[in-house]
């Protein structure tokens, strides 16, 4: 045989090869496509280009540069275990309601969705019909899930009877607090123990603005007020002393007097002289030049998260009330009625909240990269290397969390022990019930849109302008809807027996 011949007869038996080489694999793949064929692509860094896509929208501080790097790693750890592949879709936190807002409104798919009480508001949304129920979703692939949390937390999820959010664990209560730079208290020799409501801290803002040139004492975006330090009922807005139930109007009297103490310190130049205008509360402090700040919440283990923000420097906290239970409706996930695979939404779900390797890669990055393990449970992070979220409470349990450096190594047995022991509104399962009062609520939110900031940052004067604020809220609305509150008050506590 020549040579021309054997290359021929070489060529047609390669080709029959690779053709049985090709029926083979193809009836492989039929055969045991159930079993997970694909393996090996479901393994790509991109989770696998075949697997069902999930959309999961909630807010963050910043853009994060390595945000798909993440993504991939995060696809990778779901792949097996959830038979889909997830987009991240972070928006930040100032235009995170307008942005859902308008994907609901144009009926665009998504499959996951941050919500809370306090930023695109839950049970509005659960109420237009935005989120699907969840409960045989969650018996028939979220058990696991569901066994991680009591009823306690589930029921803040609930709308007449139906599950319509997953609670993220996190601090459930409330602990208004200061957060002051320690090496002015260091410095000043604050004693801490004194501080025992907010006017307190005044005096140490006079010696900050004479003897720290380039430092804002105070920093604040929309002011500190918050009933919960006055001794006013949250849920209810009624004193909590209180035996005729009666309901306060939207400018209590402390809320006047806290708008005449911010005014006076934003006049003496403690405060930002941009509060009044900044979105993001980050914008006050994350250059390190802001001594005190408020916290709304003083959760157990803030310190390292705003040390983190803060230019690393360290920070104490300081309570100004003992912890209030304030539920789980803080910060929620929820399953969109536009999500063509719910199932699969709630395995990643369940997956989030109980698997520490995926949770702690979505809250920290990747490890080597974005943060280093250290000893016991501790990580250092690298708030520069294209991965920082300092948001874990976004995006599930934070039981599974590596604690960061600085955290107290008990942060996490705190923060349960607050949930557990923060005292409970005896007004808890009071629901006000606005469907009727829309146009009043827009309207008066469009005041507070106009006003609300200003005075309480103290940028403008109270004294000419909270008469004109009082005025527009009331025609905008403000008392219809305190008069129907205390009318669906009054019938509350007679059908609890308590008059």
């Amino acid at each position: 045989m020549n040579n021309r011949k054997a290359g021929k007869f070489r060529d047609k038996v390669l080709s029959r090869r690779l053709k049985w080489i090709a029926v083979l694999s193809l009836a492989a793949c039929l055969t045991f496509a159930a079993a997970g064929c694909t393996k090996s692509q479901q393994a790509d860094g991109d989770g696998g280009a075949d697997l069902d896509e999930l959309i999961w929208y909630y807010p963050q501080n910043k853009a994060n540069a390595d945000l798909q790097l993440v993504n991939d790693e995060v696809n990778r750890l779901i792949a097996d275990k959830v038979h889909a592949r997830v987009k991240l879709q972070p928006v930040d936190f100032a235009n995170y309601e307008q942005k859902l807002n308008t994907l609901v409104a144009a009926s665009d798919p998504m499959d996951i969705v941050w919500t809370s009480n306090w930023l695109f508001p839950w049970d509005a949304n659960a109420r237009k019909g935005v989120f699907q129920p969840l409960d045989e979703l969650l018996e028939r692939d979220g058990q696991k899930l569901k066994a991680s949390m009591s009823p306690r937390f589930w029921n803040d999820g609930k709308q007449d009877g139906k599950q319509l959010a997953v609670p993220n664990y996190q601090i459930a209560a409330t602990r208004p607090s200061l957060i002051i730079q320690k090496r002015f208290v260091d410095k000043y020799k604050l004693d801490l123990g004194a501080i025992r409501k907010i006017d307190d801290i005044e005096p140490f803002l006079k010696q900050l603005k004479e003897g720290e040139p380039g430092i804002v004492p105070f920093g604040t975006t929309r002011g500190f007020y918050t009933n919960h330090i006055y001794g006013i009922d949250w849920r209810a807005t009624v004193y909590r002393n209180d035996a005729a139930y009666r309901v306060l109007p939207d400018v209590t009297p402390e809320m006047k007097q806290n708008f005449a103490l911010v005014h006076a310190w934003y006049d003496k130049g403690y405060i930002n002289q941009d509060a009044a205008t900044l979105n993001n509360v980050s914008d006050v402090y994350n250059k390190g030049n802001t001594a005190v700040w408020f916290d709304f919440t003083g959760k157990p283990g803030s310190e390292a998260e705003f040390k983190a923000g803060d230019g690393g420097f360290d920070v104490v906290l300081v309570p100004l009330a003992k912890p209030s239970f304030t539920g789980a409706a803080s910060s929620m996930n929820a399953i969109s009625r536009t999500s063509k695979h719910p199932d699969k939404a709630m395995r990643l779900l369940e997956l989030v909240n109980t698997d520490k390797q995926l949770y702690n890669t979505l809250v920290y990055g990747i490890e080597g990269k974005h943060y280093t393990r250290l000893d016991g449970n501790y990580v250092r992070l690298n708030p520069d290397a294209g991965y920082f979220t300092n948001t874990d409470w976004v995006f599930g349990n934070i039981r599974n969390e590596y604690l960061p450096e600085g955290a107290p190594a008990d942060k996490i047995e705190q923060t349960v022990r607050i949930n557990d022991e923060a005292e409970v509104s005896p007004y808890y399962d009071f629901v006000f019930r606005t469907d009727d009062l829309k146009a009043e609520l827009a309207n008066v939110k469009a005041v507070n849109d106009e006003y609300y900031a200003a005075l309480a940052t103290g940028t403008i004067d109270p004294a000419k302008y909270l008469p004109i604020y009082e005025e527009k809220l009331n025609k905008a609305g403000s008392e219809r809807i305190r008069a129907e509150k205390q009318k669906q008050l009054d019938e509350w506590v007679e059908a609890k027996g308590k008059k």
